[in-house]
């Protein structure tokens, strides 16, 4: 009788303490997400005022720098992540915010914000639900999500392909297929991350410090998702 209260009380305060980890991931997100919208609305505003420092941000070079420079930031930050402080680990997650604030400056500078709004509202509506999914399904997602990935990484080489070579983007229905095609590959990886999450917090559920760095660096990767998941919605749906 007494082992199984134990096992409750354990069981409750294991619940209790990942709550509060997810949580203070999805704070950690939120802010982030303030700093990119921040940096993407003010950097915006200078490519209005200077629209030829577009092509200097949206060229092929360019492109393919900023998925270098994501790709290898989370490597370093990832392996580095035991003998980083929490502030530097946070320091990361703004810095990776407002880099990719003024990759979104375009959007901001040249979309109706009505359009934004309707995007983005559609984002946090399919975001929460995948959440919602990842954090609850007994199913293990990480048999299918090698699958979403390589779908999403032929997506980002299209896309690639389309810039250096206009000729080739896709167009029409497609393009539609495609797009679609890439937003099921980003939900699947939305729900693996969430679901990712939870088995880190029971990794370190015994190094309060470490499960701190991971919510951040959690953040980070949720934060990209989301990204990646308002860009498709808003090839898809955000046509006027």
């Amino acid at each position: 009788m007494n082992d199984f209260n134990n096992t409750v009380g354990t069981n409750a305060k294991t619940d209790v303490g990942l709550r509060d980890f997810m949580l203070g991931t999805y704070r950690y997100m939120m802010m982030a997400m303030a700093v990119t919208a921040t940096v993407a609305y003010f950097f915006g505003q200078y490519l209005v005022a200077n629209p030829a420092f577009v092509r200097v941000i949206y060229n092929p070079i360019a492109a393919i720098v900023m998925f270098g420079v994501v790709m290898v930031g989370f490597g370093a930050v990832g392996k580095k992540l035991p003998s980083m402080s929490l502030g530097g680990v946070v320091a990361f997650l703004v810095g990776f915010a407002a880099f990719m604030g003024v990759f979104m400056s375009g959007i901001a500078a040249f979309y109706d914000p009505l359009i934004i709004a309707k995007i983005f509202f559609m984002t946090v509506a399919m975001f929460a639900g995948l959440s919602v999914f990842g954090y609850s399904t007994e199913r293990n997602l990480s048999t299918y999500v090698k699958y979403a990935f390589i779908a999403f990484l032929g997506y980002i080489a299209i896309n690639f392909l389309g810039m250096i070579f206009p000729a080739l983007r896709p167009t029409g229905p497609m393009d539609v297929i495609i797009n679609l095609v890439a937003l099921g590959a980003i939900a699947l990886i939305t729900a693996w991350e969430t679901q990712m999450l939870k088995r880190v917090y029971y990794g370190s559920a015994g190094d309060p410090a470490m499960a701190k760095k991971l919510s951040a660096f959690g953040a980070a990767s949720l934060l990209l998702a989301f990204i990646n998941m308002f860009q498709i919605l808003l090839s898809l749906f955000g046509r006027e």
